[in-house]
């Protein structure tokens, strides 16, 4: 599905991932590393290989898609907006465990 520039940007999360890309001329700037545009915070996860598995296919999906290296970080960032997409849509709904959790969220029933 193809959407155009202006309705990606319309969304404020992916205005700050194209943000984080801008740089600005090398030589105008002081030595070192520049301050980030979208300040940013390291967080440390425990996950299964499955787990680590399932989040390197989406990188490489979305570095796909987009013909450039999409770090981790974005990756994460971008499936859980998906998500939070998701799950507005089927607010009010309750499950009672995880699996009707995940059902709930991939089929919208």
């Amino acid at each position: 599905m193809k959407h155009d520039s202006h309705s990606n940007s319309s969304n404020a999360w992916v205005q700050l991932y194209q943000a984080r890309r801008i740089t600005s001329d090398p030589q105008s700037r002081p030595p070192g590393r520049p301050p980030s545009l979208v300040p940013r915070h390291k967080v440390g996860l425990t996950l299964s290989k499955g787990e680590i598995a399932e989040l390197t296919k989406w990188e490489n999906r979305f570095s796909k898609m987009l013909n450039r290296k999409v770090s981790l970080g974005e990756t994460v960032g971008i499936l859980a907006r998906i998500c939070s997409n998701r799950l507005a849509q089927v607010s009010g709904e309750k499950a009672r465990s995880l699996d009707e959790l995940v059902a709930l969220i991939i089929s919208g029933e």
